[in-house]
C-alpha cells in the first residue's frame, strides 16, 4: 500500500479532529505555562517579601553589627524554606556571612530593597532596620554623638535563595507542558493507526468485491468459451474448405480469407479466455529463470528484443510454461508498443530471495492514474484485442506468490517488474 493511497482512503474528518485537538491541548498547555511563568516572578517576590520581614523581625532588637551566631542561627530556622545564605553588608563590603552563596551584582545598589533573580537563585538586599524604641516606662537613653546614635545606618542585610515554590510551580507548569506534547503524539499516532486499518479494511473489501467479480466473469467466459468453442471449430474447418475451394478465384478468395482469419481471432480469443479462467493449480518444477525469459523472447522475436540474462545457470520452482506465457503477454505488448527499429529491453535478475524480470519498452509510457488499471480484465488501448493480456499475467504472477508493477519510465517508455519470490 502506498503512502498515498492509505491518506486518500483514510478517513480525513478523523484527522481533522484529531489535528484540532491536539491544537486546542497545545494552546491550553503554552497558556498554563506562561501564566505559571509570571505566577512564579510574583512568588519569589513574595519569598523575598517574607525574607525582608522575617529579617527586620529578628535583628530589630539587636545593636550594632549581628553576631555570626544570630545569622547562623537565622539561616537555619530559614534554610527549608529556600535561604541559602545571609550576609551583613556595610559600604559595598561583607562583614560577616553564614551559608553558601553570593550577593551577587545587588551589592553595588545601595538605595532600597533590591531584589535580582538569576537561574534558580535570587539575591536580596535592604537596609537593617534601627532597633525597637524603649517601651514606655522605661528609662530613655543617653543621648549618643550622631553617628553613635544609629550605629546600624549603613548596614545592610542580604539574602541569597532558592524560590521554591517558584520552582515548583514552573516544574509543574513544564511537565504539564510535556504531558501535553506527549497526548498529542498519542492522539495523532492512533489517528493514524486507525487510518492505516480503516484503508486496509477499505482495500480488502476492494480485493474481495474485485475477486468476486472475477469469479462471476470467470464463470461466464468459461460457459461462453465452452459453447462457443466446438460451433467455432465448425465454422473455422468450413470456412477454410471454402478458402480452398475459391483459391483460383480472385473475387471469393479474399472474403474466404478473412472469414478465415475472423475465426482465427475468435479462436484466440476464446483461448484466451480459458487461460484467464483456468485452475489456480500450478506445476511447478526446477526451472532456469533463463530458459523461461529465452523462450519467452524467442517466441516473441529475437530481433525485437534486447535480453539480459542471469551470469549462471540457477533452478528455482517454477511453472516454467506458464511463466513464459506471462513474460510473452508482456514482451508482445511492450514490442507493439515501441516505435519501429528500437528493441525492447528484457531482464532477469535476482534481488534478495526474489526473482525479478524487467521488461521495458521506447514507446508512449503509462498514462498517469493507469497503473494498476491496465490490469483489469479488458482494458486495453489497442482497437485490436480484448485487454486479458496483462490479466493472465498478473494472474500467473500472483499463482507464484508474486506481484507484478507498471510505471512510465523517467526517460520515457513504460516498465513492467514481475517479482517472483522464492518458495525456499
Amino acid at each position: 500500500m502506498s503512502a498515498t493511497s492509505w491518506w486518500r482512503r483514510g478517513p480525513r474528518m478523523l484527522w481533522v479532529a484529531a489535528v484540532l485537538m491536539c491544537a486546542v491541548l497545545m494552546s491550553a498547555a503554552f497558556f498554563i505555562r506562561s501564566s505559571a511563568m509570571e505566577s512564579s516572578s510574583l512568588v519569589t517576590r513574595g519569598m523575598a517579601n517574607v525574607l525582608m520581614l522575617a529579617g527586620v523581625e529578628a535583628f530589630r532588637d539587636s545593636v550594632g553589627t549581628p553576631s555570626q551566631e544570630a545569622l547562623d542561627a537565622f539561616l537555619a530556622s530559614h534554610r527549608e524554606g529556600g535561604l541559602r545564605y545571609v550576609a551583613i553588608v556595610q559600604d559595598g563590603k561583607v562583614l560577616i556571612s553564614s551559608g553558601e552563596g553570593s550577593v551577587g551584582e545587588i551589592i553595588a545598589q545601595q538605595d532600597g530593597p533590591q531584589l535580582r533573580m538569576e537561574g534558580s537563585r535570587a539575591q536580596l538586599m535592604h537596609r537593617l532596620r534601627r532597633p525597637r524604641p524603649p517601651a514606655s516606662g522605661e528609662a530613655p537613653a543617653v543621648t549618643a554623638p550622631p553617628e553613635q546614635q544609629d550605629p546600624r545606618k549603613m548596614l545592610r542585610i542580604a539574602y541569597d535563595f532558592e524560590p521554591l515554590n517558584a520552582q515548583e510551580l514552573e516544574s509543574r507548569a513544564q511537565r504539564l507542558l510535556i504531558v501535553a506534547m506527549v497526548s498529542c503524539v498519542g492522539i495523532l499516532a492512533l489517528a493514524y493507526a486507525f487510518s492505516r486499518a480503516q484503508a486496509q479494511r477499505e482495500a480488502l473489501s476492494e480485493e474481495l468485491e474485485r475477486g468476486r467479480r472475477l469469479a462471476a466473469l470467470g464463470t461466464m467466459s468459461a460457459v461462453l468459451a465452452h459453447e462457443l468453442r466446438n460451433p467455432l471449430a465448425s465454422l473455422k474447418g468450413h470456412a477454410q474448405l471454402l478458402a480452398e475451394r475459391v483459391e483460383r478465384d480472385e473475387m471469393l478468395r479474399p472474403k474466404a480469407d478473412r472469414v478465415v482469419n475472423e475465426a482465427v481471432r475468435l479462436e484466440q480469443l476464446l483461448n484466451d479466455l480459458l487461460n484467464f479462467v483456468r485452475s489456480g493449480e500450478l506445476r511447478r518444477v526446477d526451472a532456469d529463470p533463463n530458459d523461461v525469459l529465452r523462450a519467452a523472447v524467442e517466441t516473441t522475436g529475437e530481433a525485437s528484443v534486447e535480453a539480459h540474462y542471469l551470469p549462471s545457470s540457477t533452478h528455482w520452482q517454477l511453472d516454467a510454461g506458464r511463466l513464459q506465457q506471462a513474460l510473452e503477454n508482456v514482451l508482445r505488448n511492450a514490442v507493439q508498443a515501441s516505435p519501429e527499429g528500437s528493441r525492447v529491453e528484457a531482464s532477469v535478475a535476482q534481488e534478495g530471495r526474489s526473482l525479478v524480470f524487467t521488461v521495458k519498452d521506447h514507446g508512449p509510457g503509462i498514462p498517469p492514474g493507469e497503473e494498476e488499471r491496465i490490469f483489469e480484465p479488458f482494458v486495453t488501448g489497442r482497437l485490436r484485442g480484448v485487454g486479458l493480456g496483462l490479466a493472465i499475467t498478473r494472474r500467473i504472477v500472483e499463482l507464484h506468490g508474486g506481484t507484478v508493477s507498471a510505471r512510465s519510465h523517467a526517460n520515457g517508455g513504460a516498465e513492467f517488474r514481475l517479482t517472483v519470490p522464492s518458495r525456499s
